[in-house]
């Protein structure tokens, strides 16, 4: 069975194409058959990869639970994980201010936190966190959604016997 294709040219610097074509031989594939195997690897990684790369430029934000910091020898790295099935790394170079900031973020593992990105050199990233216990986890507070639910209650019926009233007075102001 003969396929159907489309041919692609690409071009590719000599270098690179050096190690392209050491590597093609010593694995033993043709030119169109290695070049196939590498995007396909590559769509992979990027289709199914739970974790992107991201660099955030000024006034941008990124908030979700605070995973790992990740460092080695040129950059560090703030994973965060936004959602179950996503989690961004934010790398910054070592000896930056933003490496310096994500470096001392240790003791808020496994918290909820925001980074933003600003444009001030001295302070080029704001940290928040949500350590602070939300309002409805406190204790109290069904009592309290019940008081505004009745209360809420109440204005709607004050609300609909005043506009009933109102229409009464309509009415026999007509007759």
């Amino acid at each position: 069975m003969q396929e159907s294709g489309i041919r692609r040219v690409v071009w590719i610097p000599k270098k690179l194409d050096l190690e392209i074509e050491t590597l093609r031989t010593k694995i033993g594939y043709t030119r169109s058959g290695f070049y196939r195997y590498a995007l396909t690897r590559l769509m992979e990684q990027m289709l199914l990869s739970k974790r992107r790369e991201v660099k955030l430029q000024p006034w941008e934000e990124i908030v979700g639970t605070l995973k790992t910091i990740e460092t080695n020898n040129e950059a560090v790295t703030a994973v965060i994980s936004c959602t179950q099935n996503l989690e961004i790394a934010l790398p910054y170079p070592k000896d930056t201010p933003e490496g310096n900031t994500i470096q001392n973020l240790n003791k808020h593992l496994g918290q909820k936190i925001a980074i933003l990105k600003t444009d001030n050199p001295e302070k080029p990233l704001n940290i928040r966190t949500y350590t602070a216990t939300p309002a409805t986890e406190k204790t109290g507070c069904r009592n309290l959604q019940l008081l505004r639910s009745l209360l809420c209650c109440a204005l709607k019926g004050c609300a609909l016997k005043f506009s009933l009233r109102l229409s009464e007075l309509r009415l026999s102001w007509w007759f």
